[in-house]
């Protein structure tokens, strides 16, 4: 599977602000004076597609345009991102929201991968203080035999979703 890029996250988000199911220019600043959170997200968006040029004469502040060619010019010197990871003093607080936003929707595989792994080792630890069976386990909450194995004996955390993890746990700290 890919890695969330910020551009692909702020592709699906703008819209999603916006309420529009659109990344037309035109549409899309019509909301800006109704929809405070949409400025920082779209400005963003717009020095990230290439489409910073297009909107900056679409703007109607000169706040808007003075941030948004601040935002180009770190992109084109490749910066942008680490500016907004270190919060740059230049970069008003929204966008470093926006930033964080972006980071924890592309780092929820990995984290809830841990997380699996460690609720692994407490159903490890569970079955066999309880004598809980594997078998046991898969029938009585319906389990795939075969990927309770991968889970429990191989350790991939992909084979079971979150909740059957915790409802795992559940089921034997209840046992």
């Amino acid at each position: 599977m890919r890695q969330l890029t910020l551009r692909g996250y702020l592709e699906s988000y703008v819209p999603y602000l916006a309420g529009e199911d659109t990344l037309a220019l035109t549409r899309l600043v019509r909301h800006l004076s109704e929809e405070p959170r949409l400025v920082a997200p779209m400005l963003l968006w717009a020095a990230i597609s290439g489409r910073g040029d297009r909107l900056c004469r679409l703007l109607q502040t000169e706040d808007q345009q003075r941030e948004l060619e601040v935002l180009m010019s770190l992109h084109s010197a490749s910066l942008l991102e680490a500016a907004l990871a270190e919060e740059d003093p230049r970069l008003r607080p929204e966008y470093a929201k926006a930033w964080r936003s972006f980071v924890v929707r592309r780092d929820t595989t990995q984290r809830d991968a841990e997380l699996k792994l460690e609720a692994r080792k407490r159903v490890l630890d569970l079955a066999s203080a309880k004598g809980v069976s594997r078998y046991r386990m898969a029938r009585d909450l319906g389990l795939n035999d075969g990927n309770l194995h991968a889970f429990l004996a191989q350790g991939k955390p992909s084979a079971l979703s979150l909740q059957r993890v915790f409802d795992l746990v559940e089921y034997l700290e209840a046992a």
